[in-house]
């Protein structure tokens, strides 16, 4: 779960047994574990919305290439104090 409040943009993470738990950065489902890896490599406090932009598509898109059962491309949404845009970019 993502947002923007009066504090700030924020991303929560709900683990499997229920806790919430506030993340800098987050990937779920089943190639989460090679796009984290790929993000901690990259992720900068405070990045440009282009760099994020750029580090988020790299992580899925390497999770793609190793998991059969990922989609055909990203649904990638900017979400910030303006409300929230939404881009399809193919795989």
């Amino acid at each position: 779960v993502g947002g923007v409040d009066e504090e700030g943009p924020h991303i929560y993470v709900l683990d499997p047994l229920g806790a919430i738990i506030e993340e800098e950065y987050a990937a779920l489902g089943t190639g989460a574990q090679l796009a984290i890896s790929i993000i901690e490599g990259g992720y900068k406090r405070g990045m440009s919305l282009e760099d994020a932009r750029s580090l988020a598509l790299k992580a899925v898109k390497a999770a793609f290439s190793r998991d059969a059962v990922s989609g055909d491309g990203v649904d990638l949404l900017v979400i910030d104090d303006r409300g929230v845009k939404e881009e399809f970019v193919p795989a």
